[in-house]
């Protein structure tokens, strides 16, 4: 008869616990108030290819990124608002890693495409800075036009 010291005993049952964890699907977490979040008529395609072209064809926003995310479940658009960069770098240059861009993920849930963004106010939560403040002040009224510009006029009321 073979045996097992305390230490063998107990490792089974912490690998298994440990392969459930790693293997069972998550639980999503309720979205807060930092994520807008919008029903689109369009794909994703006709959505993401919407929000390019106008990040390209106006003046201050530049289209810097599209890619595919989960498995091409999501697709991330990353577009920037140029005149918040003085705001943004004057709260300190390590600021300047969250750019004044706007990150999208396109998908699908429920057979219907969502578009998600980060509000601009996540900005001051990890940063809290009187010149991000102004930043976040100037971004909301952008976004809304780009939204708005790829989803059609929304009901006031509506955040970006």
């Amino acid at each position: 008869m073979k045996t097992h010291s305390p230490i063998t005993a107990l490792a089974l049952p912490a690998a298994v616990a440990a392969t459930l964890a790693l293997t069972a699907p998550a639980i999503a977490a309720e979205p807060d108030d930092h994520f807008i979040i919008h029903d689109a008529e369009q794909s994703r395609e006709e959505l993401a290819r919407t929000i390019r072209e106008f990040a390209e064809n106006e003046e201050d926003w530049i289209f810097l990124a599209e890619f595919g995310l989960a498995g091409g479940d999501i697709t991330a658009l990353k577009v920037c608002y140029l005149p918040l960069g003085p705001d943004i770098v004057d709260a300190g240059l390590h600021v300047g890693a969250m750019m004044p861009c706007g990150h999208v993920g396109l998908y699908e849930e429920n057979g219907n495409t969502k578009l998600s963004m980060l509000h601009p106010k996540f900005m001051t939560t990890l940063q809290p800075h009187p010149s991000l403040e102004r930043a976040v002040e100037r971004a909301e009224p952008a976004f809304e036009t780009l939204l708005d510009h790829a989803l059609g006029p929304r009901p006031q009321g509506n955040e970006p």
